[in-house]
């Protein structure tokens, strides 16, 4: 029997206990060793909800602890360069969550000092494995939609003011709604429309933060017009929306029944449509019930990226979610800020060339 990949988390924070770490108590393939976190609070969280007893202040310390294989690190935007090099350096394997860096110079150096290493390392833009999306993505290729149009795109999530870690509430640290969120975002349009972003337009508002609430919009290389509504403050929600000349697709993550195809010719207030709306809810709602009770597919979503990585590292296969795509989001993370700075349409490629 293999062992079992053993893993540390760089970062206690709400990612990490919320999200990443129930999803990886599901995976037989992978044991959780260690957390490191310069906060005393989060490591009691984590030790006592999860029984967790190898616990550190530092990066220093988890990187030296006894067999680790791999590292997760879920850090501040401005601290996971110089943690990733560290791992790589101590021969450690490394799954980066998104925003990968705060500039393109030191995301470009982190994927230099990659190369250089037999180390496997992924971004975690896990909603491309969630499996609407992977159902969604599907559909399109397939052609069903006939010549794409347009893709729209919701997110929301509230956030308490009270409880908000400093970073997140600061645009040039990578927070508000046009940093991690939308950056998720920005990958996604690229997954689902294999084509690389041209143009952004954003305009953003505040409410005790920078950017609580942001609208972007833009233009694919491909010519889709791609647009995305995210909020800070609204309840939650994860929707997806893709037109062409041969119909729509509408996917929203949270919803077990979420994904919807109409045809050009179909009305969603129709008979026909409502009944179909109804078979599918019938029919996927065995499998919710046995997932209502942890999460759903978007936790699903964490496992199978994980699930992946702990395949590439054993098989030796490049993983999907490369460095380079985080690079490529990250550039147009940057873009969309410098639009609702400057108020004016910004081309993703000029941000290309390090910064």
């Amino acid at each position: 029997m293999t062992a079992p990949l053993r893993v540390g988390f760089i970062g206690a924070g709400e990612v990490s206990a919320e999200k990443h770490i129930p999803a990886l108590r599901e995976l037989s393939e992978i044991e959780i060793v260690a957390v490191a976190d310069v906060d005393p609070a989060r490591r009691a969280y984590v030790r006592r909800r999860f029984g967790l007893e190898h616990l550190y202040d530092d990066i220093a310390g988890i990187l030296s602890h006894d067999g680790l294989n791999a590292v997760a690190l879920c850090l501040p935007p401005n601290l996971q360069i110089q943690a990733a090099c560290a791992a790589l350096d101590a021969g450690k394997h490394v799954w980066i969550d998104p925003p990968t860096g705060l500039t393109l110079r030191d995301c470009d150096a982190l994927i230099e000092r990659a190369a250089k290493s037999d180390r496997t390392v992924i971004v975690g833009f896990h909603m491309r494995y969630h499996r609407l999306v992977r159902q969604a993505r599907a559909i399109i290729d397939s052609g069903r939609l006939g010549n794409l149009h347009t893709f729209r795109a919701i997110w929301s999530s509230p956030r308490h003011r009270d409880r908000l870690k400093e970073w997140r509430r600061h645009r040039a640290l990578g927070g508000g709604a046009l940093g991690e969120p939308a950056i998720d975002h920005f990958d996604l349009w690229r997954y689902l429309m294999r084509s690389e972003i041209r143009v952004l337009f954003a305009a953003a508002m505040n409410d005790g933060w920078d950017d609580a609430a942001a609208v972007v919009s833009g233009q694919m290389e491909n010519g889709v017009l791609v647009s995305a509504v995210l909020s800070e403050r609204a309840n939650h929600d994860v929707e997806l929306e893709v037109c062409g000349d041969g119909g729509r697709l509408r996917v929203s993550l949270i919803r077990f029944e979420g994904l919807e195809y109409y045809s050009a010719g179909a009305m969603a207030s129709g008979v026909g449509s409502r009944l179909g709306r109804m078979a599918h809810l019938l029919k996927e709602l065995p499998r919710a019930l046995r997932r209502m009770h942890k999460a759903g597919d978007y936790r699903l979503s964490y496992r199978e990226q994980w699930r992946h990585f702990c395949q590439c590292i054993r098989s030796g296969t490049p993983v999907e979610v490369t460095l380079a795509d985080g690079r490529h989001a990250l550039a147009a993370m940057l873009a969309a800020m410098e639009s609702a700075e400057t108020r004016r349409l910004v081309t993703v490629s000029d941000y290309s060339s390090p910064r």
